[in-house]
């Protein structure tokens, strides 16, 4: 999907405030002293956790204060035009905290950055709070990152779809003192030397657990499909090698039909998914990262003439999926998800924070989750359609960042 056009002015008045997660923002390096409390670890409150996790245990401590911080009051208006404006100043604190994205055009990615800036704005020592948006262009990430050096931002976190093609830069930014933790995808490389630490649920266990769902609903046999982000990208990589592996394994009646790129967008789940169709006349199982993406996949199908008898494994869990699979309301179309992670960003920033005030932290920062299936009642029409399930961002500002609901 393209980039909305965010209507925001008038929605709040300036003493709105929400309870939501940290952030910052702010330039130049801060004293000890500025960075009082920013070391202690806390507790998140469960429900919390199981929104966004699926389960409230084996939670690193950093992984929890990141989380625990979606209980700070911030300031919505504010929250809402950092959003807008991909640059923003604070008005306190002395930090400068930047979020390089590596593609931004889509409903999650959106969410993902507002996640990043209620995380900034819970913290008085930022800012400074600045977005980038690569576009899937290589050439452009690398091109941002050498520009968030060039102001000397404190801490980068990045959603690095280039992949490795990123890391000279990422190791250019670290010698130049500035913290850089990715998330999600990884940039290669050695994570606590090249790079702070790295963000993300065990991406291997999430493609293992994906076969070991095919092969539990189809009872081992059938055709099973991988569907992948952007070209290269080290997510649908990790993920899809692991599944292969245990299909291989576990499933031997269970056959791999192929995988496509969609770059994480409807149009392009339309398509591969369209291609797949074509060329087979029987696809049992579908896995793949982007549940809101899928739609695309639903209508491929629809154009096609076929039924939807497949079981679908994701990664995320956009409820506008889960709304439309309500409306289909058939048996044979069952879907599973993990989590939609986009609250990553705050663990991300939450370290780089913790490691300016002096806390150990290690080069993994491994986010647990737990496979669901999705059950009737998931569909919120509070809440736009694109909306992840697991997101903490609250209902109130999702719907001033989406006010058509889409």
């Amino acid at each position: 999907m393209g980039m909305r056009t965010r209507p925001l002015y008038g929605l709040f008045t300036a003493a709105a405030l929400v309870l939501v997660a940290c952030g910052g923002g702010g330039g130049g390096t801060a004293s000890s002293s500025s960075l009082s409390g920013v070391a202690a670890t806390e507790k998140a409150d469960p429900a919390i956790l199981q929104k966004a996790l699926g389960t409230t245990t084996g939670v690193d401590p950093i992984v929890e204060s990141a989380l625990a911080r979606a209980g700070k009051t911030v300031d919505v208006q504010l929250a809402l035009k950092c959003w807008k404006d991909n640059v923003c100043d604070t008005g306190h604190g002395n930090l400068t905290v930047a979020l390089a994205d590596g593609f931004g055009q889509n409903v999650w990615r959106e969410v993902t950055h507002m996640e990043f800036v209620l995380q900034a704005l819970s913290y008085p020592q930022i800012r400074k709070i600045i977005y980038t948006d690569a576009r899937a262009q290589a050439t452009q990430a690398i091109s941002d990152m050498r520009s968030l050096i060039a102001q000397k931002v404190d801490i980068i976190t990045t959603f690095p779809d280039a992949g490795e093609a990123l890391l000279p830069t990422v190791k250019q930014a670290t010698k130049a003192g500035i913290i850089v933790v990715p998330y999600i995808s990884t940039v290669g490389g050695n994570a606590g030397t090249d790079y702070l630490s790295f963000v993300a649920e065990d991406l291997c266990s999430l493609g293992t657990q994906f076969a070991d769902i095919d092969i539990q609903q189809l009872n081992g046999t059938g055709n099973v499909v991988e569907l992948g982000g952007t070209p290269g990208n080290s997510l649908s990589a990790s993920w899809q090698a692991c599944s292969e592996k245990e299909l291989a394994a576990k499933g031997a009646g269970l056959h791999v039909l192929g995988k496509a790129d969609t770059n994480w967008t409807q149009q392009g789940t339309f398509e591969a998914m369209s291609g797949f169709l074509a060329r087979n006349s029987k696809i049992d199982a579908v896995q793949y990262e982007y549940a809101d993406g899928y739609l695309g996949g639903i209508r491929a199908y629809q154009a096609a003439g076929r039924p939807l008898d497949q079981v679908l494994t994701l990664r995320t869990d956009e409820q506008g999926l889960f709304c439309q699979w309500q409306q289909i309301n058939d048996p044979n179309f069952k879907i599973f998800y993990s989590s939609g992670g986009g609250y990553q960003v705050r663990i991300a920033l939450t370290a780089g924070m913790m490691k300016l005030g002096g806390v150990s932290v290690g080069p993994r920062l491994t986010v647990p989750f737990r496979m669901r299936q999705v059950q009737a009642g998931q569909c919120n029409p509070k809440i736009p359609a694109g909306a992840p399930v697991s997101t903490v961002v609250p209902d109130n500002v999702l719907t001033a960042m989406f006010p058509s609901g889409s």
